[in-house]
């Protein structure tokens, strides 16, 4: 029986996603998003830097520009082997197809050659995620079972009639879940969702995704943690699609900036129901006054309530 992963599209889901695709038939073929070398460079640069800040490389972006324009920079070797690797990898998009598990395999190769000696090869051992206190917090897929397991996550996503933006979601929490390498596997699921969006639309191959995702991290790791709990990978799905909608409104001039905000206060408060004003303000980039005008129009508009105490109590959040 082909294999089916569980999750479920929400009206949450696909009412992001409604926006998503709303916003990126917006995009014209001239728009910075989809015309502009150098913005295509700039945004590289960010997606390279945050994908590798996520798995605790310490080059600054600054850095990260250097070592891609030859230059040389005083740093610790395997990181910068780490930037070198990724640009290549990400070089390869044009030629990679995001149905083909060998592709996959060479990506991991070109991404962590040097870096891992199983580079471009499952791993032959068992493996597991391990908070920073070195507490094992989920058991990758036994190795004898690897291979099977990614032919058939990749069979479905080749046959799988969800729509592609949504699917990408799914491949990117499967593919997490099985944790199919003994190393690399973050930059690699990230590196592969966006082949995956870039699919869907070209103009998505540009998208910074992994900048959003490093900005969001404790939200990125709490999704997928919750999503291992409910043995479904919706609550991921969610997050990820707030994620890339976000990523693409700075790029969608019929995007209103009021609203963006406004939404971005709400997923903060689903991702943190006992966030503070102060914490929102930070993780959304805006000022306390801001959040604080945004907080009390989407309480008047009912589509948040507090709970409890100002001290002890939680938010809640209404989707319409």
């Amino acid at each position: 029986m082909p294999y089916e992963p569980p999750f479920e599209i929400t009206p949450d889901i696909s009412t992001v996603a409604l926006e998503i695709a709303e916003m990126v038939g917006s995009l014209s073929p001239a728009s910075d998003l989809a015309a502009s070398p150098t913005l295509h460079r700039r945004l590289r640069i960010q997606t390279i830097h945050s994908s590798l800040a996520i798995e605790q490389n310490t080059l600054t972006e600054e850095q990260v520009t250097a070592v891609l324009e030859g230059k040389r920079v005083l740093g610790p070797p395997d990181d910068i082997r780490e930037v070198e690797n990724a640009k290549r990898a990400y070089d390869l998009m044009n030629e990679l197809n995001p149905f083909s598990l060998d592709d996959l395999l060479r990506a991991h190769g070109t991404m962590m050659e040097g870096l891992a000696k199983d580079a471009g090869r499952f791993r032959s051992k068992n493996a597991g995620v391990y908070d920073e206190r070195g507490v094992l917090v989920h058991a990758g897929t036994p190795a004898t079972y690897v291979p099977g397991v990614m032919s058939d996550v990749f069979a479905w996503l080749k046959g799988t009639e969800v729509p592609p933006l949504i699917a990408s979601c799914v491949f990117h929490y499967e593919f997490e879940f099985v944790h199919p390498f003994s190393d690399g596997n973050g930059r690699t699921g990230r590196l592969w969702h966006t082949l995956l969006l870039a699919r869907w639309r070209p103009v998505l191959a540009w998208l910074p995704v992994e900048s959003m995702i490093r900005q969001r991290q404790g939200g990125y790791y709490a999704a997928l943690n919750a999503s291992n709990a409910d043995g479904a990978s919706t609550r991921f799905i969610a997050f990820m699609l707030r994620a890339i909608r976000d990523a693409i409104a700075p790029y969608c001039a019929s995007a209103d900036p009021s609203r963006r905000l406004r939404l971005a206060v709400m997923d903060a408060f689903e991702e943190d129901p006992h966030a503070t004003v102060d914490d929102v303000a930070e993780r959304i980039g805006a000022s306390k006054r801001t959040v604080e005008r945004a907080i009390a129009s989407l309480k008047d508009e009912g589509r948040v309530r507090r709970i409890g105490s100002p001290r002890a109590g939680h938010w809640e959040v209404e989707r319409t």
